[in-house]
């Protein structure tokens, strides 16, 4: 198993996500990826499959998330993969976020926050999957992100 690759198959349940959160955090560390770049991958990830387990899979569902994440240069290259019913989450309308708190529809920050963190985000479904690959940057070993 090549030591720059994170892998794991998470089960339709949200408690795995502090799970995966924790052993991201511990290979990520190995490999010293800053931890405000961990903290905004792990962010996302959390977001982006609270979404497919309540809304892809839904409460009664059962399927698997594959997170797959690649350490580059200065960049970490994730790729989560479900077999939920095809959904672009890049569809989603931005958020109008200048409305009050009270006049704002429910729902859509998590993928609004996404897009705002990553430095490439990208969603395809091929024929199986849903495929949403996101890249965040990092600055060289030293720096903050």
């Amino acid at each position: 198993m090549d030591a720059r690759r994170f892998e794991r198959v998470l089960h339709s349940r949200l408690e795995d996500i502090g799970t995966l959160a924790d052993a991201l955090d511990t290979w990520g560390e190995s490999l010293d990826v800053p931890m405000a770049t961990l903290g905004s991958v792990n962010l996302m990830l959390d977001e982006l499959i609270t979404n497919v387990i309540l809304h892809g899979y839904g409460p009664q569902g059962q399927g698997s998330i594959e997170v797959c994440i690649d350490c580059l240069d200065q960049a970490l290259d994730v790729t989560l993969r479900d077999q939920a019913p095809p959904f672009d989450p890049l569809s989603v309308p931005e958020p109008d976020t200048t409305l009050d708190i009270d006049a704002r529809e429910i729902g859509g920050l998590g993928v609004h926050f996404v897009r705002r963190m990553a430095d490439v985000v990208d969603y395809h479904h091929d024929g199986q999957s849903n495929v949403l690959h996101l890249r965040k940057n990092f600055p060289p070993t030293g720096g903050t992100a």
